[in-house]
């Protein structure tokens, strides 16, 4: 089959990312509502928390209360979302597990909470750089780059039939989880790291 974006198998087809998906929506920095950070508490995600490789870097979580959380309700993270960067650092982005719910953020990072394609296989095609020349030729120029919701949900994401699908999803799912777990690892090796550090300068 020939679409716009070339020959393409039979049943498979070319839908708008923001049609897959429940919601496409961003944040709101708690301070514009007169609401300070806390020092613990709801786990809030900015792009710095973010890294280059998929992960959280919770180090850079701020936090917000309850009260705060509630008023932001519609920025809410959930697991399985996946949140990208939207304003300047464009087009950083990590798949939400337990581990980081309850969470929020602001307005320069996206919430992406997929219905009719699976995260993961949306995950997998953001790892795939799917997404980079689309978001770059439609990327507005300010005071910061940035990328509105719309251009988010405009992205032509190609979706396979279901046979398909449940073939690609038996070869990826298991690389999803090897990278959880590989990013788990770092971590924890990271807090050990930080803790042999305290000591030793403790006890000079």
């Amino acid at each position: 089959m020939q679409s716009e974006y070339g020959q393409i198998p039979q049943n498979w087809r070319y839908k708008l990312l923001g049609d897959l998906c429940k919601c496409v929506t961003k944040g709101t920095t708690p301070t514009t509502l007169g609401k300070d950070f806390t020092d613990s508490g709801i786990n809030f995600i900015k792009g710095e928390s973010i890294n280059d490789d998929h992960s959280f870097n919770k180090a850079m979580f701020a936090h917000i209360d309850e009260e705060t959380d509630n008023l932001l309700k519609r920025s809410r993270i959930l697991e399985n979302d996946i949140v990208f960067t939207i304003a300047g650092t464009l087009g950083k982005f990590a798949l939400v597990d337990s581990s980081i719910v309850p969470a929020n953020t602001n307005q320069a990072v996206a919430i992406i909470r997929t219905s009719k394609i699976s995260p993961e296989m949306l995950y997998s095609y953001f790892i795939g750089e799917w997404q980079v020349e689309f978001y770059k030729k439609n990327t507005q120029q300010a005071v910061q780059a940035n990328l509105s919701l719309t251009t988010i949900k405009n992205l032509p994401i190609l979706l396979p039939d279901k046979d398909a699908q449940k073939h690609y999803m038996n070869l990826v799912e298991p690389l999803i989880k090897a990278m959880r777990t590989n990013f788990a690892e770092v971590e924890r090796l990271s807090e050990l790291q930080n803790q042999l550090s305290t000591r030793l300068s403790s006890s000079r």
